[in-house]
């Protein structure tokens, strides 16, 4: 249950929705169905059915800053053909608001979805197919200065920042930012033969469509960075409640990944509980940036609240990885 005292954003007037749909169409539509998708406070998505047009459906999605940037990875980086990503049909302004229109990929994630080994190592293939073709372009993506870059020689300075924020907000004293720290350097070392490519950055089995035999990855947002690929190998074969059941198949999707970019698996194996780890790191991140923008509350409870649970979580990964 969603935490009931996030301030929602409010959508946009309705007219402002119609006056868009008639500039993409080309002609006045009407509305026929809606169905909402998400409402929380940095963004709004819904599913729209327009009559006597096509496309018949499209995914609305309004989104405040940090989220905006999305407008930028659908216009500027992502390649529908390479990144799985739904096609952007029309972008809008209205205040602090970001109007997305974009291509409905269905409804069918990988956490509804029935998989089987087929599946599974498509999965496997696709991701490793995907990082391949932007591992090519990361001097050029750094350069657009719309994706930020996290590369483990940043671990620490980025961890201490993160500490710097904590401390100041008297979250944290010494001995936990120094745990931090000591897990930033770890991770550092054990990341820092990776290769470096396109992240999404929150890419659990909920974001990965299934429809007809195509893949699709949706909410390509302020997570997605240029970095350590292996984080999104983590995320999707972890044990989380955004991966559900769809953990079982991690050994299928490890294989078919190792198969298609020529890794070793026990490299890979070896690197993913480090991977894991950054994870977490990068959620206390976002955590931190939330409160940072005044912004108390999260989707499971007040932030403060899950700060120090995320925080308790990362002593305790440290103690258990091998240094």
């Amino acid at each position: 249950m969603e935490n009931s005292s996030l301030q929602l954003l409010k959508p946009a007037p309705e007219e402002r929705l119609v006056t868009w749909l008639a500039e993409f169409y080309g002609k006045p539509v009407e509305i026929k169905r809606r169905e909402l998708l998400r409402h929380r406070d940095l963004s709004f998505v819904e599913r729209l059915w327009i009559a006597d047009a096509l496309p018949e459906t499209l995914i609305y999605k309004l989104v405040l800053p940090p989220w905006d940037v999305e407008q930028d990875l659908h216009e500027r980086v992502l390649i529908p053909s390479i990144s799985g990503s739904a096609r952007l049909f029309l972008s809008g302004r209205f205040g602090n608001l970001t109007a997305l229109f974009l291509e409905d990929l269905g409804n069918k994630s990988l956490l509804n979805a029935t998989v089987d080994a087929e599946l599974a190592s498509q999965i496997g293939r696709e991701l490793a197919k995907l990082q391949r073709a932007y591992s090519y372009r990361t001097d050029e993506l750094m350069q657009m200065n719309v994706l930020r870059s996290l590369l483990p020689i940043d671990y620490s300075q980025f961890t201490g920042e993160i500490c710097r924020r904590l401390s100041s907000w008297k979250l944290v004293d010494d001995s936990v930012c120094n745990d931090l720290l000591a897990l930033s350097e770890l991770l550092s070392a054990k990341l820092v033969g990776e290769p470096i490519s396109i992240v999404h950055g929150d890419l659990y089995a909920e974001n990965i469509l299934v429809s007809d035999g195509r893949l699709s990855i949706i909410d390509w947002s302020w997570f997605t960075m240029i970095g350590v690929p292996t984080l999104d190998l983590a995320t999707l074969t972890m044990r989380h409640h955004k991966n559900g059941a769809f953990a079982d198949w991690k050994d299928t999707v490890l294989d078919a990944y190792c198969f298609e970019s020529g890794r070793s698996p026990a490299d890979v194996a070896q690197s993913l509980p480090y991977a894991e780890g950054l994870s977490r790191l990068l959620f206390l991140h976002w955590l931190v940036e939330r409160r940072s923008r005044g912004i108390m509350g999260t989707t499971v409870g007040p932030v403060d609240g899950v700060i120090a649970g995320a925080l308790q979580e990362l002593r305790l990964l440290l103690a258990a990885l091998p240094s």
